[in-house]
Order: structure tokens, then C-alpha cells, then sequence
């Protein structure tokens, strides 16, 4: 039996590997001489004609053989993979075997040190995911990032390129997964919507799934959020991002819990429902409900809910990379390359000639400085120096690993590569920060990327061109801005029109490519915007708050005198009665009550009260109300005229919400939000727009030293920041969220305070005899208690800090916007 069973098993094997192996590419990618870096793919199919799929290195055997001038075999040596440096870095040896399922997906992770408790979790499931797209032969790049707030979001590993990796960059995706970690506390929202911008400047296939999967354990900051202790705070908005996924059509993935499992210190220091309720109402989820690209991953993340295609395989292909060396002999004419199966010997050769091929040309040959000039977007050749470096790469595979050969820098926008070997090279060109892609708002920077070809005499392409980086991002960023101005709640013909307009300034200077210059004057649009904006998010919400908080002094007023009238109805429906007691039980009324000795009446103190009630409570309700405002608001004539023409009318008509709503709107809107905040905001928007057309007026086709332009906006968005946007939330948080109780009625309503403890005195002396007395009693003693409750005293503390507030917070800081984002230019 064991012995059919070994024959069944080498019968399957046989079946296995008789196989075809098939050469698929070869290339000398770093020749020199008798020392040269060579990789080759092959691949494999079974019998049937289906790819062999999971081999192991030591499944293969790659053998060279070298020969002398005539021919003779000068020996023979067995391939080694020890050396990654000429091994594009890595072992030398990969597999990749993909289906017709082409997903390019990038992950990015909240950093902040909330996250910490879920990190093992994310890393465990990122592993997982890895598996499942080997498993599956999923087409596969994927990109992992830690992401928090102004840094660029980049490979959780130093060093690694910006770009995605594939099947055959597994051991650096598991190095990225494995170095995942927080970065202490920060407790600040994050800026998801900046890095779903920022991944547009990924090397995306047109014909791939797109996928951008952000995690995070709180809101997602946007340009209504808090942070503006950053060089500049967070302005993107929601919007922009909706467009983003409508034309490139990359989803967006989010996951993220419930606001009752956010992260309470992040949550608590930059959100409040009444301060900036925009924060939560420009959440992913709410994206999801207006995008159908935008899909929710239950919390906390699992990676099964990311769907993977079970789809046949259509190509696989093993790939070698090693280094060749045969020094030890003076020549050598050729190198034959012999990789086999090691279980069946099925083999493929392939030569290379490493000093001269049998025509007699050389092959051990340099290029000599070989130069491309270097030409910005509008076809300017760029002067000075070290604006650029272009970083050359050899590849293996298509694009699946490279390996850098030489990175040189322009000198007046020309770029030299000295002794370089000739070659087809892939080219990433940099601003010259480095090989990683640039977020933060102030930094200008170029990119671009393709091949070169190079021969001992020759180059092609002789110019390249260096694009500036982040124009769809960007571009998306301040249409965003314009969005939100047109479609706020305090939206005006002007603002509608200035949106317009800046629109089409942005189509005008975008038509031919956008200049280094271009891009700058986009950004201080961009940023400036942005906080005006932000402060337009805050107006919204004091517009809103202030037109509620009106609506329900009215009410709450309203309330204090009915409440009042019940109260003193009830005692004057009882006078008669009360009068009666008095007659019969005058000689216990002598001896007893404290009304006698001040010389009053119980008639005497119902009719005050009555009177008071009907004619004067509104008054002195009002009056202490009028008092209050004039305590807080610095300039109050326009809210106390309101109040005493409006509100005390109102109030005294008994009337409710519905039938004042519309009057306090336009109030509200016309005579605090327009002339405190509106109209300073029409005149800068204006202002900002114009003297961004300027600059780009007065600076066209100078040349753009983009490090310290970077510098010099850095400058100005700092200073901007310090000078008026670092303390708005906390300003705003003060004025606008609710305060503890302050009514305290009795201090102020004397006629109460002089006539009520009488009764309630007189009241006391009957209660148990006749208990219809005790429920007045009661009313009457609680009063207080129930107009202190009411709140109208509180209520307009409030709004009077939220008028203060629009009166003194907002103009100086809208008129120096553009003066600020340009301050240092």
C-alpha cells in the first residue's frame, strides 16, 4: 500500500512539473565589465497549460557557464543570491502571479496617540489582507500610511519611494505593516480629507479599481475644524473631496466608530455641536449619504469587508536578480544562463555578452555627460540652480522593483549625468526636498516621471518637463472653498458672484499648465479662503444660535408672565374666601401675622399683586433683560432697539415662535450677521481675489526659486495663523456654548419680593384648616423656583455674548486676511 501511494505521488508530481518554462525577459541591468547585475522572469505552466503557482526559490537552480576568446568553457558556478545591493535590494527572488482583478488601494491610518489601543488590531488585518491578495492572485499596488494633520503622508518605512508596491515588493509591505505605530498624543482631529487629496498624487492605473481606505477613531477635521495652530489650519473642505471621487473615480473607504466610541479628549477639545456643528455635518458620513463611491467599513477595521475577485489566473512569472561575477579571468567572451526546474531539470538559457558581442561591439562602454535640459509647465527653461533632481532607476518587471542608479540636480535648468552607463532608465524628477511627495500648503514643488533612453552618444528625450506638483489636489482644494461660500447659510448675490469669479480666474490661469508662480498665488487664494471660510462656518452657526436664542427669550418671557398670571389668578380667584377667613379668625390674624405690623392688607396685597401682573411684570422683565444686554454687549443699540421695539411687543402680546420666526430671521440676518460680518467678508473676498490676479499679473515668466518662495508663504501663513485664526474656536466656544443658570428673579422683581411673603405668611395660618389655601401657598412660594427655571434671564446673557462676540471678533480679523496670506511675498 505505501509503496502505490509513493508511486501515485511521484506520478503527481511528475504531472506537476512536466512542465514548460518559458524565458520571458532577460536583461543586464547594470553592466561592468566581468561584474554584472542581471535579473531574468520566467515562467511556469503544468501539463495542462496552467500557471504553476507558489515555487520556491530552491524549487529553481540558475547555473552560468563562461567561455574564452576560442570558445573553451572556462568554467562554471552556481547562481548565489547574496548580494541585495545588486538584487534591487531585496532577495533576489519573486513570484508574481496575478488574475484579471486590478486593485490599486492605499491605506491610510490615524497616528494620533488615541489610535495606540488599536494599532495590533490594524496590523494583524493589514496582514491578513496581504494573504488574502496573494491567495487570490488579486492584480495588486498597494500604498500604507500613517496620516495625522499637516505632515505628508508617506511609507511607514524611511526611504521608501512615494508609489505603490506590488506582489513583488511583499517583504517591504510587511516591513511598512510591522513599523505602524502612533505618534504619542495628539489630540487633534485629523485630516482625512487632506490625505484622500493627497493620494490623487499617486501613480494610479487608469484600469484598476481605485480604492483609498482611511481609519480613524474620530471625525475627520475639515476647513470648519478647530486646528489653526498648524502653520495654517485644515481647509478642505467635504466638497472638494465629493468631486475628487466623482471624476477620478477613486472610492473612498472610511472607517470609523460611532461619535459615542470617538476618542473623548480629541472629541472634547475641537468639537461642540453649538460651537462648530459643521465638523459633524462634513463627516465621511455624510459624504456617503450624497456619494455612492464612498462606502463605510464597520469599526473596529476588517479587512473581509475589502472584496477580492476569485478569478482565474492570467499571468505569472518568476523573477531572479543576482549578481554576475567572473573577475578572476582576464576575458571572457560570453556567459550562458541556464535556469532549470530542479525536480524535472526543464530548462531555459539565455547569453550575455559582458565585454564586447561576436559583431565586436563593445559592450563595457560609458556615456559621457549625457544632459537633458529641464523646462517648467509653461515651457520656461529654469534658471539658477538645484530646482530639481531627477532620480534615474532601473527596472525590474513593470515597475515592480527599481533600483536607483544616479540622482543628479540641474544647474540653470540643465541636467548632467556624467559617466552613466547607456541604458533605458525610468526617471522621477523631485522638487529637490528629496523622493517622497510634498502636503503641506506652503511647500511649491515639482514632479514628473518616464523614461530615458540612453546611448554612448546620445539622449532621448533632450528635454523633460518638470510639472508642478499637486495641481488636482490643489485645484479640487479651492473649488471646494467656493462651493462651501455659495452654498452657506449666510450666502449673499456677492458672494455667489465672487465665486464665479474666482472660478474662472482659476480656468484662466490653469488653461496652459500652472507655473511655479501660478501655484503660489493659488495657495495664498486657497488658504486665505479657507479661514474666511472657517470663520463664515462660525458666523452660520452664531446666525442660527442667535435667531433660536431671540425665538425663545421671546418665549421664555412669555412663559414668566403666565406663569406669574396662573400663580396670582389662582390667590385672586380666592380673595373672597380669603377675605371671609380674615373676618372670622381677625383676632388670630392680630396675634399672628406680619402684615399687621408692616400696615397692610391682605385686599391691599391682592390687588398690588394683580395689578402688577396685568400692567407692570412685563416691564420690569424687560427692563432687567435690557440691563443685561447693556452689561455684556460693548456696542448694544442695535439689539436693545430690537429688543424694545420687537421683543417687548412680542411678549406682551402673548405671542409664540410661529408667528414671530420670520422677523427675527430677517433681524438677525440683516442687521447683526450683514453689517458685523457679511459685508466685511463681501469686501474681502473681493480684496483677496483681486490681489491674487495681481500677483500673478505683476510676477509673469520671472523665474521662481521655489525654496524660497515655500519659505516666504510658510512666513506669512504662520504669521496669519498666530495673528488672527489660533484662538477663534476658543473665542467662539466661550460665546457660544450654552452657560449655567444666572436668573435669579427675586433679586429684581421687588414687587414680589415686597407684597408675596406677606400672603404667603397669612396663608401659613390657615393651610391646615382649610386646604384650598395650601395650593396657593405653595404657587406662591415656589415662584421664584418656576421663573428662575424658565431661564429668560440666562438665555439672554447667552445671546448677548453671542452679539458681543460678532460685534468684536470678526472684522478686524476679515479685513486682514489677504494682507496677511500675502504678508511676506
Amino acid at each position: 500500500m505505501r509503496r502505490t501511494l509513493s508511486f501515485f505521488f511521484a506520478l503527481f508530481f511528475c504531472f506537476l512539473f512536466a512542465a514548460q518554462l518559458q524565458l520571458t525577459h532577460h536583461e543586464v541591468w547594470w553592466p561592468d565589465g566581468l561584474w554584472n547585475a542581471l535579473w531574468c522572469s520566467v515562467t511556469v505552466k503544468d501539463n495542462a497549460g496552467n500557471f504553476v503557482r507558489n515555487l520556491k526559490l530552491e524549487d529553481f537552480k540558475i547555473t552560468e557557464k563562461a567561455y574564452g576568446r576560442s570558445g573553451e568553457l572556462l568554467g562554471e558556478m552556481l547562481v548565489k543570491f547574496d548580494r541585495s545591493d545588486y538584487q534591487f535590494k531585496g532577495r533576489g527572488f519573486w513570484e508574481k502571479s496575478i488574475n484579471s482583478d486590478k486593485l490599486d488601494i492605499a491605506f491610510f491610518i490615524d497616528g494620533t496617540g488615541s489610535m495606540e489601543k488599536h494599532i495590533d488590531s490594524i496590523k494583524e488585518q493589514l496582514r491578513n489582507f496581504l494573504n488574502r491578495l496573494i491567495e487570490t492572485g488579486t492584480d495588486f499596488r498597494i500604498f500604507i500610511s500613517m496620516y495625522e494633520t499637516e505632515q505628508e503622508p508617506e511609507w511607514t518605512v524611511p526611504n521608501y519611494v512615494s508609489r505603490f508596491f506590488g506582489p513583488t515588493m511583499l517583504e517591504e509591505i510587511e516591513e511598512a505593516i510591522e513599523e505602524i505605530d502612533t505618534g504619542g498624543e495628539w489630540w487633534n482631529l485629523t485630516w482625512g480629507y487632506d490625505a484622500y487629496l493627497w493620494s490623487l498624487n499617486l501613480d494610479w492605473r487608469e484600469d484598476a479599481r481605485k480604492i483609498v481606505v482611511i481609519i480613524t477613531d474620530v471625525y475627520t477635521d475639515s476647513v470648519y475644524g478647530p486646528n489653526w495652530y498648524f502653520a495654517s489650519g485644515c481647509v478642505t473642505s467635504m466638497h472638494a473631496v465629493d468631486m475628487a471621487i466623482r471624476d477620478t473615480k477613486i472610492q473612498l473607504y472610511y472607517c470609523q466608530p460611532d461619535e459615542e466610541n470617538m476618542a473623548k479628549i480629541e472629541l472634547s477639545e475641537n468639537y461642540s455641536p453649538q460651537v462648530n456643528i459643521a465638523v459633524k455635518e462634513n463627516n465621511f458620513d455624510q459624504l456617503a449619504k450624497k456619494n455612492s463611491l464612498v462606502r463605510r467599513l464597520s469599526w473596529p477595521f476588517n479587512q473581509e469587508e475589502i472584496e477580492l475577485k476569485q478569478l482565474p489566473i492570467i499571468d505569472s512569472k518568476y523573477y531572479f536578480a543576482w549578481l554576475s561575477d567572473w573577475r578572476k579571468y582576464s576575458f571572457v567572451s560570453r556567459v550562458e544562463v541556464e535556469i532549470s526546474l530542479v525536480r524535472t531539470g526543464e530548462s531555459v538559457q539565455f547569453v550575455f555578452y559582458p565585454l564586447e558581442k561576436p559583431d565586436g561591439t563593445k559592450t563595457n562602454v560609458w556615456a559621457k555627460n549625457p544632459v537633458v535640459v529641464v523646462k517648467d509647465e509653461s515651457g520656461l527653461t529654469m534658471g539658477s540652480r538645484r530646482n530639481v533632481a531627477v532620480y534615474l532607476y532601473k527596472v525590474l518587471g513593470d515597475l515592480d522593483r527599481i533600483a536607483l542608479i544616479k540622482t543628479e540636480k540641474d544647474e540653470n535648468g540643465v541636467v548632467n549625468f556624467g559617466g552613466i552607463r547607456p541604458g533605458r532608465y525610468y526617471y522621477i524628477l523631485y522638487a529637490n526636498y528629496g523622493p517622497y511627495l510634498l502636503h503641506r500648503y506652503h511647500h511649491l514643488g515639482y514632479t514628473s516621471s518616464g523614461w530615458i533612453d540612453i546611448t554612448v552618444d546620445s539622449i532621448n528625450p533632450k528635454e523633460i518637463f518638470a510639472y508642478t506638483y499637486g495641481k488636482a489636489m490643489e485645484l479640487y482644494r479651492a473649488k471646494g472653498l467656493l462651493y462651501e461660500l455659495e452654498n452657506s447659510k449666510i450666502a449673499t448675490a456677492k458672494m455667489k458672484s465672487f465665486a464665479k469669479d474666482a472660478s474662472k480666474w482659476l480656468e484662466e490661469i490653469t488653461q496652459n499648465g500652472i507655473t511655479l508662480m501660478e501655484m503660489e498665488a493659488i495657495k495664498r487664494f486657497y488658504v486665505g479662503l479657507g479661514s474666511l471660510v472657517n470663520m463664515v462656518g462660525y458666523a452660520s452657526t452664531t446666525q442660527e444660535r442667535v435667531t433660536q436664542d431671540l425665538e425663545q427669550i421671546v418665549q421664555k418671557a412669555t412663559d414668566m408672565v403666565r406663569k406669574a398670571r396662573e400663580v396670582i389668578g389662582k390667590l385672586e380667584s380666592a380673595r373672597h374666601f380669603i377675605l371671609e377667613v380674615l373676618n372670622v379668625f381677625i383676632d388670630i390674624v392680630t396675634g399672628n401675622w406680619s402684615g399687621i405690623a408692616a400696615n397692610v392688607t391682605m385686599e391691599q396685597l391682592i390687588d398690588r399683586l394683580v395689578k402688577y401682573v396685568r400692567d407692570e411684570l412685563v416691564d420690569d422683565i424687560m427692563n432687567t433683560v435690557y440691563n443685561k444686554l447693556l452689561e455684556v454687549v460693548a456696542q448694544p443699540e442695535t439689539i436693545l432697539a430690537f429688543f424694545k421695539s420687537d421683543v417687548k411687543t412680542w411678549v406682551e402680546q402673548m405671542l409664540g415662535p410661529n408667528q414671530i420666526g420670520k422677523v427675527v430671521e430677517s433681524f438677525v440676518i440683516n442687521d447683526l450677521i450683514y453689517p458685523q460680518f457679511t459685508s466685511h467678508l463681501e469686501e474681502e473676498l473681493h480684496e483677496l481675489l483681486n490681489t491674487s490676479k495681481t500677483f500673478v499679473q505683476e510676477n509673469y515668466e520671472k523665474y521662481w526659486d521655489f525654496y524660497n518662495r515655500s519659505d516666504l508663504i510658510r512666513k506669512s501663513f504662520e504669521e496669519m495663523r498666530k495673528a488672527w485664526m489660533d484662538n477663534l474656536y476658543d473665542v467662539s466656544y466661550r460665546a457660544l456654548t450654552d452657560k449655567k443658570s444666572i436668573d435669579n428673579w427675586q433679586s429684581v422683581l421687588l414687587v414680589f419680593r415686597e407684597t408675596i411673603p406677606f400672603v404667603i405668611d397669612f396663608l401659613r395660618l390657615f393651610e391646615v384648616r382649610y386646604p384650598e389655601l395650601r395650593e396657593i401657598k405653595e404657587a406662591l412660594s415656589t415662584l421664584y423656583q418656576a421663573l428662575d427655571a424658565i431661564g429668560t434671564l440666562t438665555k439672554t446673557y447667552e445671546v448677548a455674548l453671542k452679539v458681543d462676540y460678532l460685534n468684536k471678533e470678526f472684522q478686524h480679523r476679515i479685513r486682514s486676511m489677504t494682507e496677511a496670506v500675502y504678508q511676506f511675498k
